[in-house]
Order: structure tokens, then sequence, then C-alpha cells
């Protein structure tokens, strides 16, 4: 490595560059892990296998957590070796965070946007200089305190969100809501805490989240019956763009479930979500872990059940080498995607419609669960089909069937099917049984 070439980061002994020869070009096009060995008094490498930064950073401390001589014993910005585990550096902790713990949740890519919201707070206090009051070398032991917390949310207040395009240009950016401070709060706490369960650290967040109904506006916006018959009508127009919104609408209501759930349906054996013949859907599949947003088992309505068996069928007609990453009900040209905020934002558009936050995809949790509510349906059974209450021990052994929420839903399908016939068949020609005649075979089936 040229010595006139600053690293790209460093941790403890290690530190990330190029791999240079005498000439100043590259001896691998992968970036390289450098580190002294005292005991053969040279510097000694091992190639990243990548040449992205990114990657590099993690494979480099995957490297440092995996030398039990390192932990938190020395330095992040000058490599000497530390007295005391409370100069523990905050960055490191977050870094250690998500290779032991976060990057292996399903909420993962939440996980990381958060924490980056703190690494840029400590960033732009380093840039203050003399004034800093934290910066990049803040320890644990100083994150604890709720000063660190309050000095995070007065800059986070400030600082707007914003939306880039593929070449980095802020494209839109709105107002930072306080609960997206406070999530970053929480992940923050998270972080302090495992570095305190893995000895890294010898304190905990002295700090707590501000409570949600304190920082969290209330929907107020509510859809009605004619509102999801022209969402509906629009997503069964033709085009590339929409194809993964009819699905979304179509199970958003027959499930009520939240929209990261819904993107998350697949028909894949390995994942035990539904199969010919099974009357339930589990929205949590296999292998993926409960979280405080509790994902149920819900009855599979008729017309869920007709997109289930044609994509299964789909699913079925490729060679099984072929089906890695397909079955999803959600897809774009049968591969998975996070989210339909950009198909569903320019749905609201062309309908004419408020395109702020309320009337994003959430709405549609909301404007049903209300529809339902005002059907007559009782709190502790909508409840339970929604996920908002974990089941008890009698849930575990029988699975709650709901039927005053079905019957409610069938109405409301109906509805719909009636002011936008065809826009929920799986066909756009408008083509097979109507929601109506699904409904009644099942009852009379």
């Amino acid at each position: 490595m040229s010595r006139r070439e600053a690293p790209l980061y460093r941790r403890g002994k290690y530190w990330l560059a190029w791999d240079r020869k005498a000439d100043g070009s590259l001896r691998s096009p992968f970036l390289a892990i450098f580190w002294y060995d005292p005991a053969a008094r040279r510097t000694r490498s091992a190639s990243t296998g990548t040449a992205e930064v990114e990657a590099g950073v993690t494979a480099l401390d995957r490297r440092y957590l995996a030398d039990r001589d390192e932990a938190p014993a020395y330095c992040h910005a000058c490599g000497q070796p530390f007295a005391r585990a409370d100069a523990y550096l905050l960055s490191d902790a977050i870094s250690d965070y998500r290779l032991e713990k976060g990057d292996e949740r399903s909420s993962a890519d939440s996980i990381v946007a958060r924490l980056k919201h703190v690494l840029d707070f400590l960033e732009a206090e380093s840039a203050k200089g003399a004034e800093a009051r934290f910066g990049i070398d803040t320890s644990c032991a100083i994150a604890v305190a709720t000063p660190f917390a309050e000095a995070f949310r007065a800059w986070s207040r400030a600082q707007p969100v914003v939306w880039r395009n593929g070449e980095g240009v802020i494209t839109t950016s709105r107002p930072r809501a306080p609960a997206t401070t406070e999530e970053s709060i929480i992940q923050l706490a998270a972080v302090l805490n495992h570095a305190a369960d893995t000895r890294r650290s010898n304190a905990r967040p002295e700090f707590k989240p501000l409570p949600r109904r304190r920082v969290s506006r209330p929907r107020r916006i509510r859809a009605g019956v004619d509102v999801l018959a022209r969402f509906a009508a629009y997503a069964a127009e033709e085009g590339d763009k929409r194809s993964s919104l009819r699905p979304f609408l179509v199970a958003s209501i027959c499930t009520l479930a939240r929209p990261d759930a819904i993107v998350d349906i697949s028909i894949a054996p390995h994942r035990k979500q539904w199969w010919p013949g099974s009357t339930t859907l589990d929205l949590n599949p296999l292998g993926r872990s409960q979280t405080k947003k509790f994902r149920p088992v819900v009855p599979v309505m008729p017309l869920l059940e007709k997109w289930l068996s044609v994509e299964l069928t789909a699913y079925e007609a490729l060679e099984p080498a072929e089906r890695a990453g397909r079955g999803w009900l959600v897809s774009y040209f049968g591969r998975p995607v996070k989210d339909v905020h950009r198909t569903w934002s320019s749905m609201l558009e062309s309908l004419g419609m408020p395109a702020d936050r309320e009337w994003m995809p959430y709405v549609l949790r909301h404007s049903l669960a209300t529809l339902v509510r005002n059907r007559g349906v009782g709190q502790w059974e909508l409840a339970g089909y929604m996920g908002h209450r974990a089941p008890g021990q009698t849930e575990t052994y029988a699975v709650g069937e709901y039927p005053n929420v079905i019957a409610a839903l069938g109405d409301i399908l109906e509805e719909i099917d009636l002011l936008a016939p065809g826009a929920l068949h799986r066909s756009s020609t408008g083509t097979g049984s109507s929601v109506i005649e699904l409904r009644r075979s099942k009852m009379t089936g």
C-alpha cells in the first residue's frame, strides 16, 4: 500500500485500503485489509474479495470481531490500546450491533437507515470543530447519557427527510416527523444495550424513547368503498408498472395486513405460508421471528385463494432450477418488491388525489379496519385478525375463523366489484368468476 494514501477505514490495528504496487498501480482489483504483525515485524494483508467500500468495511469489522486480542481494546482513530471498556466508541458499537444482530433481522433495512441518521449526527458534530459537544470519537459511556439523546433530538428535528434518484440528486423532501427521530432513538438504545450485553461497555442508556402517542400524529384519513374501487380500477388498467399494484390491493383487502407483510406473501413451499387446499394464510413465513408488529394466521378468502392458486400454477410450471426467488404474490415480472410506494404515488397523481403521507399504502389497513368495525365487528375479533392481539394459549391450538370479519370483507369486496367490475380479477380482461360468484360458490360448496 502506498504510504501517501490515507486508509479508507480503520478500526483497531486493522485498516482498509487498496493494495498498490510501488508504481501506484493496483496489485488486485479488490480492497485489502492491512495490519502490522509485531512477531513478523512487517505489515500483512488479506483480500476482502470486493471492490465496494461498504462491503470492505463490513469485512474488516468481521475480522476485527473475530480477533480475540482486539474487541474494544484499541482506539478507533489511532490504533493505540485502551485501558477501559467505557472508551468503546459508539460508531464501533453500531458496526458490531449490525454485524451480530441487526443485519440478521427482518427489519434490517430500517435498522440501517435509523442508525445512519445517528452516524450523520456524529459527523455533523465533528464538523463543528472546537464547538462540538460530541463527534465520531464519542464513546458509549457518553452516548448513554440523557444530554446526548437530547442533543440528537434537537439536531434531528432540523433535518428534512429526503429522497434521491439514481444519480444521488434530491428529488423530494419533507420535514422530519418526531416519530422518525424516536425510531432512531429506539435503535440507539438497542445498540447501547447490546454493547452492555456483550460486555464491551459498562453502561446502559439512561434515556427512554418518547411514547408513540406523544410523537405520532393520529392518521385521520380514511378511504371509503368508492375510493377503494377507484384504486382497483386504476390498478386493473394495462401497464407494467401496475402489475404489482393489483395483487397488493387484493391481498390488503382480504387480510387487513400491514404493507410490509403483504409484499412478503409467497406460495413457495419452503416458506410454509399457504398450500393448495389450506384454508389459512400465515402472514409470518417460516424462519421469520415475530416482532411487536405481530403477523397473524388469517383465513383465506375465496378471491385471494384464486390469486394464490394461479401464482402456484405459474410457479410449478417453472423448471426446479428457475424457482429460486419466485412465487411472490406481489412481484415485478416474477421478482419480489420491497414496497409499491412509487406506483402508489403515480396512482394518486393520476387520480388527482393528495400525495401526502396519510394517503400512502398504509391507508388501506386503516380504512378497511374502520369499514369493518363500522359494520358491527367486535373489537376482540378485529384485533385478532389484524395482529393487534398476540394469540394466547387457546389460539395456539384453535385457529380463529373470524366469521364476522370475513362477512364484512366479503360485502366490501362485492361493493367494489359492482363499482369497478372485473378490477379485482386475476385477469385484466375481467374474465373468470366474479367476486360475488366466488363467494357464493364457497358458501354453497
